[in-house]
């Protein structure tokens, strides 16, 4: 949803919270308020929630002032009388949205009526379904930095939000595709793989990935990841830095959330039509909308339907998914929303393109040079399937002005089945290439809670909103893994297929149960213009892994007992003109699998960020600026262990040092534009020699490039000949980079060009209200690039041009 604000009515921040993008009811409908009086800012977010109405007005204005509460079974027209009385504010509710103004003078009144000043708002048509308020490409807020909706001003973190309308307008269709824009994110294999969205933030691989707020299984070893379909999200966050004072186990390099479409109140229909490079078709739709006339039931239902070749030979997808979703509102305090979706995907040639020998690709080779399209497949063999199953919900209680109690819940099965070919080793004319064959499922079985207390309550000049939580997960997870069979040799410049290959036996099972019990409490502090975010978390963690080897009949066991806690500090000043600069402390740990030299298990790697940015964003002026400077530090590093190097111990350390620069804008309804850059320097500060006399001492992380930068900016005519047609367009640097720990393989850096045209054909044609054709291209000059080299038979092609073209129809 889009708005366009006049000076008296921009976006509030609504005091101690912030505003909602709530589901807006019937206005006839009546509602339950049980409203009791607080500070205004508080009582108008309930109020909001309550009714869909989103509240807008200068958190000057609010500032201060007490609301007498709203009870009984009111309209929304009602309800915001009572809350205003008293408070020298008035308010008018106009196109879903609630209208505030000091109230006037006396003597502006006539016959007995108040008369507002003019405030012009202008909505837009949205998705309909988002919890969190955005402007167009601009987000106002988000939970995922404190469980709790802070305006991204009051964030003490770097956190980089993705909008559903930034996504169209950049035509992605992958969560990797989402995130090319935004700084400090790398995607380590030239975003071509259909099976996962393998990232790297901060240098740090990979980001643990939240759906909704909960973690996403994993398996064993990292193969039973559901891959989440991105148009069934409304947005991503990507919370920068250690983030365990509130999730737990992760990253240092930060944690990704995705955040599903949600039932709406607003009536959403949409269905679309698209076709592309490689023969791509795909079919997709999203309905949502009240279920009776007082609106105490609302859906969502979104599905999709793909199938496309791909750049490489012998790959494919075919891929279907449907996500329901129904909330439950029985009054004002309490709603109740169930969340599901299923996805299949299933892939001929293993799911993603496999690596190719580096001389041909990253390096010279006398042969010539591999062409991108080139498989290393059988074809009859490679293939990958993944079919993935979740459901949950998540239940909010309002018990009085003070206390509020959320529950988040998901179980999640996610079955994995891969056999590939793939390079063991060139041979010295650097044309033959020896393959294997090998087989690798994965099944993971997981489910995870989260209970949250909230109170939002004052001490003297202190504003408290006090966060308790204790949240659980449990993963069970079956990683298989075959022998492997040596094929003949492969001219790979001239290849002849039809090699016969069966699925290898089975060589190792691993069964691994883990679980993760955590207890936090956070506390957010507002004193005049200063906001104070403290907490800490405790955690315990535990695993079991049983690894059965076929060979010899046995059995290992590993047991992992970890309890740490982490915490965070930071704190942000609010100026008048829009800036806002903060400092933080934060810290992380992650628990290592494995066991050293005297069957000791691991340690968990611990992590510690210093922050210090500024962000601004001006009155008036629908854009969000931000730049942050970070220092973080990973300890307890697996490194060779100098009393037998076979082994490891975990002396080892790493350090990323950066500059992060994101900017976004979404002026009037004409004009978007976003913007990044970031500066990474990496470096392994502690390490031990291997067994050959080396080490990674002072060598940089892989996947963290020095350099990044894009740019994106497209245009809609509203008053010409062209009205409706929209103009995009946007550059991407990537800086190179090393993809191995022994900084031997070392990609060059690229610039791609992106490209996206837009035509609303209701502007030419009335008959054709709602109806939308566009056309997206990916790599628009069809550079050939080489995107990550992890070893001597590990290098990956980039992602060559793609067009995409799309017919949608909204009503």
């Amino acid at each position: 949803m889009r708005w366009s604000v006049s000076a008296l009515a921009v976006t509030a921040m609504l005091g101690a919270a912030a505003p909602v993008m709530a589901q807006e009811a019937p206005a006839s409908a009546v509602v339950s308020f049980a409203i009791a009086p607080q500070p205004l800012s508080v009582a108008l977010v309930q109020f909001s929630r309550a009714t869909g109405l989103q509240a807008s007005a200068p958190a000057t204005l609010l500032e201060g002032r007490n609301s007498p509460g709203a009870s009984g079974n009111l309209s929304a027209a009602q309800a915001l009388r009572q809350l205003l009385a008293g408070t020298g504010l008035v308010g008018r509710i106009e196109a879903g949205t609630v209208r505030l103004a000091p109230e006037p003078p006396r003597a502006a009144a006539q016959d007995g009526a108040v008369v507002l000043p003019t405030v012009n708002v202008e909505a837009s048509a949205g998705t309909g379904g988002g919890r969190w308020a955005s402007q167009g490409f601009v987000p106002e807020e988000s939970a995922a930095a404190t469980k709790i909706d802070t305006p991204l001003l009051d964030t003490p973190q770097a956190l980089n939000v993705v909008t559903r309308a930034e996504m169209d307008a950049q035509g992605s269709q992958s969560v990797t595709d989402a995130l090319r824009y935004t700084p400090g994110v790398i995607s380590q294999y030239g975003a071509t793989d259909l099976r996962y969205d393998w990232l790297t933030v901060r240098g740090f691989t990979p980001p643990i990935r939240y759906l909704d707020g909960l973690r996403l299984p994993f398996g064993a070893r990292g193969y039973a990841q559901p891959r989440i379909e991105s148009f069934g999200l409304e947005r991503l966050e990507l919370l920068k830095g250690p983030a365990s004072a509130l999730y737990g186990q992760s990253s240092p390099g930060g944690l990704l959330n995705m955040v599903s479409r949600r039932p709406s109140l607003t009536p959403v229909h949409e269905v679309q039509l698209q076709a592309g490079s490689h023969d791509l078709l795909q079919g997709a739709f999203d309905f949502g909308g009240p279920l009776d006339e007082a609106g105490a039931f609302s859906y969502r239902l979104t599905g999709l339907y793909r199938q496309a070749d791909t750049e490489t030979d012998f790959l494919d997808e075919r891929r279907i998914f449907i996500a329901p979703a129904l909330t439950w509102r029985p009054d004002a305090q309490t709603s109740l929303t169930l969340l599901a979706q299923y996805q299949r995907i299933s892939s001929d040639g293993g799911g993603a393109p496999q690596a190719l020998p580096a001389p041909g690709t990253l390096w010279f080779n006398p042969n010539g040079r591999l062409p991108t399209s080139r498989s290393l497949s059988e074809p009859g063999y490679d293939r990958f399937t993944n079919e993935q199953i979740m459901a949950g919900y998540t239940f909010e209680r309002r018990f009085d002005s003070v206390w509020q109690f959320r529950q988040n819940f998901r179980y999640a099965h996610v079955d994995t089945d891969s056999q590939r070919v793939q390079a063991a080793q060139l041979l010295a004319n650097q044309r033959d290439l020896i393959r294997y064959a090998w087989a690798f499922p994965e099944i993971s079985d997981s489910f995870t809670v989260d209970n949250q207390m909230q109170a939002d309550f004052t001490t003297g000049a202190l504003r408290h909103r006090l966060l308790v939580g204790l949240d659980y997960q449990r993963e069970d997870s079956t990683y298989e893994e075959s022998n492997l069979t040596l094929l003949p040799a492969f001219n790979v410049f001239n290849p002849v297929y039809g090699t016969p290959v069966s699925r290898p036996p089975m060589a190792t099972r691993i069964s691994q149960g883990r679980n993760q019990t955590g207890l936090y409490a956070q506390d957010e502090v507002r004193v005049d213009r200063w906001v104070l975010t403290v907490g800490g978390r405790y955690d315990w963690a535990d695993a079991r892994t049983n690894t059965y080897t076929v060979a010899t009949g046995r059995t290992a066991v590993v047991k992992q007992e970890d309890g740490e806690f982490t915490g965070r500090v930071g704190l942000v000043y609010r100026f008048d003109n829009g800036f806002a600069p903060y400092v933080s402390y934060s810290t992380s740990f992650q628990p290592t699998s494995g066991t050293d030299r005297t069957g000791t298990p691991f340690s968990p790697t611990t992590g510690t960020q210093y922050e210090a940015g500024i962000r601004y964003q001006p009155d008036g002026i629908n854009s969000f600026v931000a730049l942050s400077a970070y220092h973080v530090t990973q300890q307890n590093v697996l490194t060779p262990d100098p009393l037998n190097t076979s082994f490891s111990t975990q002396a080892g350390e790493a350090r990323v040092r950066g500059l992060e620069l994101e900017g976004k804008a979404s002026l009037s309804d004409a004009l978007n534009l976003t913007l990044s850059y970031a500066y990474t320097e990496s470096e392994v500060t502690r390490a031990n020699r291997n067994a050959a006399g080396a080490s990674t001492l002072g060598k940089q992380l892989p996947f963290a490039p020095n350099h990044q930068a894009a740019a994106w900016a497209d245009y809609t005519f509203l008053d010409s000949a062209v009205a409706g047609l929209t103009i995009g367009g946007g550059v991407r640097y990537i800086g190179g980079s090393y993809g191995d720990a022994n900084n031997v393989y070392r990609t060059q850096g690229v610039t791609l060009a992106d490209m996206a045209l837009r035509y609303d054909l209701g502007r030419a044609l009335p008959s054709m209200q709602g109806v939308q054709l566009s056309v997206n291209a990916l790599n628009l000059f069809d550079k050939e690039y080489v995107s990550t080299c992890i070893s001597a038979n590990g290098c990956y092609w980039g992602t060559r041009r793609t067009v995409l073209a799309a017919l949608k129809y909204r009503w």
